[in-house]
């Protein structure tokens, strides 16, 4: 019975990571989609914006922004293309949880 419990322990341990990784690059990606989506709205120049997943924070929010609900915010580093060539920014994501995906994606120029 310890054995089996012991084994139980590092499996929930193993899967534990990759899950929350999981969910980290849904999350990025769709911070991405959202990202194209609202920059193509506001810059007809615009191309494509690719996160530097590697300098990406997230914070764990859980709580209201106004009547909105934020589950985590992403921030880092990011390419912005656009017909001027390619720029380094930083970025901010607002991400509403699973199934409600990020509802505001903003870029500074870094």
């Amino acid at each position: 019975m310890k054995a089996l419990l012991t084994a139980f322990g590092i499996a929930v341990l193993a899967v534990a990571p990759a899950a929350a990784q999981t969910t980290t690059f849904r999350g990025l990606a769709e911070c991405t989609r959202q990202a194209a989506v609202q920059f193509k709205r506001h810059d007809p120049a615009f191309r494509r914006f690719v996160i530097d997943r590697l300098s990406v924070v997230g914070d764990k929010y859980a709580d209201r922004v106004g009547s909105q609900f934020i589950s985590t915010i992403y921030s880092g580093t990011a390419t912005y293309e656009a017909a001027s060539g390619p720029k380094k920014v930083r970025f901010l994501c607002l991400h509403g949880g699973v199934g409600k995906g990020p509802v505001f994606v903003y870029a500074l120029p870094d």
